[in-house]
């Protein structure tokens, strides 16, 4: 029997034993024995899709000649890649990163894009998850696989949001891109709509949307691009991004984001120029930023030089970015592929940052693909 302390959970108790006793009654034998041998005896067509899986890592090396800056070695980003053909039109896509922080190599784990396409025809493609929006050139050619990229790192304008960004690198809603009908495939479009990144420190975890919107405001996007069908390699682009960004209840921030580009890029050859204006306008001001890059690389075989000149100029009163300071840097380097889905990258790097110029640094990366 049970006293009064004991009577809840004596009553629980009875009332699980009468669900249980309930369901084997009620269930045919047929089932349990189905459920138990589900592996031995799997149903027609309840296999799951083909999942591809890649991998993307890279170790780095660096070194300044500032002396509060120690050379020290340390682990890129780790790089899952997964994609599925659901259908002949359906298909999804996922990237999560992991990356390793501090002594004992704490690893943090991101989920960077998630997004799934439904892809009518050559003219219209729809994704809907988090994906890398479509500012300008760079951001939707190149992700977290840093094998991809030919210099080490990304250009400063396009940094990664929880690096120092200055852009919405990320974003989480509907995608649009196609070819623009009766252009052959010369002419093509993207338009965005999104949540729109959550402005807090930069610096801080979880400064860009990881989840529902802050605000009823919602960011757009869109880009045209045309690529000649006699000039294979060679594209140029625009684009023109929107936000409002409220500082309080009652203070928004117009974001605005027009951005420019030329590349010509061939397994050889790879040419690319973009530049970008970031402008933010409050009840009484407005703020021009610009960013942008030169890009320039040459394959000789297994070798290839490579040089970048890389600038951004932002305006200290500029709200929410206006701390991170401006950045111009002339990149020349080295790399080398030995074998397939290996390179070794070794650049120099000449910095003028926060107060400091005419810095010289040394970087070096391994990368690979498995």
């Amino acid at each position: 029997m049970c006293d009064r302390s004991q009577r809840s959970a004596c009553i629980l108790l009875v009332v699980y034993a009468v669900i249980v006793s309930f369901g084997v009654i009620a269930y045919p034998s047929s089932v349990f024995a189905q459920i138990g041998h589900e592996q031995e005896h799997p149903l027609p067509g309840a296999t799951g899709p083909e999942t591809t899986l890649r991998a993307f890592g890279a170790v780095q090396w660096a070194a300044s000649q500032l002396r509060e800056v120690p050379n020290s070695f340390s682990l890129g980003q780790l790089s899952l890649f997964v994609t599925s053909n659901l259908t002949e039109s359906i298909s999804v896509l996922g990237e999560i990163v992991l990356e390793g922080h501090g002594p004992n190599t704490q690893v943090v784990t991101d989920l960077e894009r998630l997004q799934l396409t439904f892809r009518l025809n050559d003219f219209f493609n729809i994704s809907a998850g988090r994906y890398h929006s479509g500012i300008g050139f760079y951001n939707a050619a190149f992700h977290h696989g840093t094998y991809f990229e030919i210099p080490i790192g990304r250009p400063r304008v396009f940094k990664f949001e929880d690096d120092g960004g200055v852009l919405p690198i990320h974003e989480l809603g509907v995608t649009v891109r196609g070819v623009v009908p009766h252009t052959g495939s010369s002419l093509r479009y993207v338009a965005e709509v999104a949540n729109g990144r959550v402005w807090t420190p930069v610096a801080e975890e979880g400064a860009t949307e990881r989840g529902p919107d802050a605000n009823d405001a919602k960011s757009t996007n869109v880009g045209v691009s045309y690529r000649p069908e006699t000039w294979r390699g060679f594209e140029v682009g625009t684009s023109f991004y929107r936000d409002t960004i409220f500082q309080t209840a009652t203070s928004a921030v117009d974001h605005r984001i027009a951005a420019i580009y030329a590349v010509y890029r061939t397994p050889s050859t790879e040419l690319m120029a973009e530049w970008l204006r970031l402008t933010h306008v409050t009840e009484g001001s407005t703020y021009h930023n610009d960013g942008g890059y030169v890009q320039a690389s040459k394959a000789w075989g297994k070798l290839r030089p490579y040089y970048r000149f890389d600038r951004l100029a932002i305006n200290p009163a500029t709200p929410f970015i206006g701390t991170i300071g401006s950045y111009k840097a002339h990149i020349v380097g080295l790399r080398i592929d030995p074998v397939k889905w290996v390179g070794l990258k070794a650049q120099y790097e000449r910095t003028d940052e926060s107060g400091q110029h005419g810095v010289n640094g040394v970087r070096t990366q391994l990368v690979f693909v498995f």
